[in-house]
């Protein structure tokens, strides 16, 4: 799967990264400052040519006076282009989706990320197909498509057979699934699920590790205790040698979310996440 890059004539590596800014998300840090501004010169120093600002912390930018211009302006000037916008959080209240899908199309319409990530948080239904599909024209009237990331420990959307069946169900058109090695390794997909899921039915790979699990809490886990790309428990040689084989060669997106590393200074983590994840996609 390819991406166009723009004007630019640099060579970019076969596998380009993107770093995910969820670490350091106003979603998971309350009154706390994410720092956007810091996250993107940092990730642009330590050499990312792609970067994920969620839509929390471009809230949370807004409201404190900034812009969505300047961001964009700011992540031009790193040297970077937006290629996801997490999260829409799609539920049973309607009304709440539409507000958020709204929200974010005005910053994609912006940013113009490739893709926003979407989580679908309730069982699925005829009134949660409608915002599904609600999303998909919205989105796709700004130019960017939908990428469905499963969680495992959700009541439904919670694996790779879920995910598809809803693609399949929902009918959005150009959309593909997320596959995040955290959830792929902590759901109850198997090697074979991940063979047989078709290469035009996948968005991107988010990227991650873990070391051996503390909890039954899979949502604790999963935000305060992953790790780089190397340093856990996932055979991450056998996940990329899988998805080479499929023929993927589109945009990895770095997801590394930690209590220890959230307080690591911005570039050092930016440079670590980097060097780490490109010694799996070089």
């Amino acid at each position: 799967m390819a991406y166009d890059r723009g004007p630019s004539t640099e060579a970019l590596p076969l596998a380009e990264l993107c770093f995910n800014c969820m670490n350091r998300s106003a979603f998971i840090l309350g009154d706390e400052d994410p720092d956007l501004p810091g996250q993107i010169d940092a990730a642009g120093r330590a050499g990312f040519h792609w970067i994920g600002p969620d839509g929390f912390s471009i809230g949370r930018w807004c409201e404190g006076g900034g812009t969505v211009e300047e961001l964009a302006d700011r992540i031009e000037a790193a040297g970077m282009r937006t290629f996801e916008l997490p999260v829409l959080l799609v539920g049973d209240d309607a009304a709440q989706t539409r507000a958020r899908t709204d929200e974010l199309a005005a910053i994609a319409r912006v940013l113009k990320p490739n893709f926003v990530q979407l989580n679908v948080e309730s069982t699925v239904d005829d009134a949660v197909l409608d915002e599904l599909q609600r999303a998909r024209d919205v989105f796709g009237h700004v130019g960017v498509k939908l990428a469905v990331e499963y969680l495992p420990w959700l009541p439904g959307i919670r694996n790779l057979q879920s995910a598809r069946a809803l693609m399949e169900r929902a009918g959005i058109e150009g959309a593909g699934i997320i596959v995040d090695t955290w959830h792929f390794f902590f759901s109850d997909d198997t090697w074979d699920d991940l063979t047989a899921l078709p290469l035009d039915e996948v968005a991107y790979v988010q990227f991650d590790d873990h070391p051996a699990i503390e909890s039954d809490d899979l949502v604790a886990e999963t935000i305060d205790r992953r790790a780089m790309p190397g340093e856990g428990r996932f055979d991450l040689e056998r996940f990329c040698g899988l998805m080479r084989d499929k023929g993927f060669d589109g945009v990895v997106s770095c997801e590394i979310l930690s209590r220890e590393t959230r307080r690591m200074d911005l570039y050092e983590f930016a440079r670590r996440v980097h060097s780490s994840s490109r010694t799996f996609w070089p």
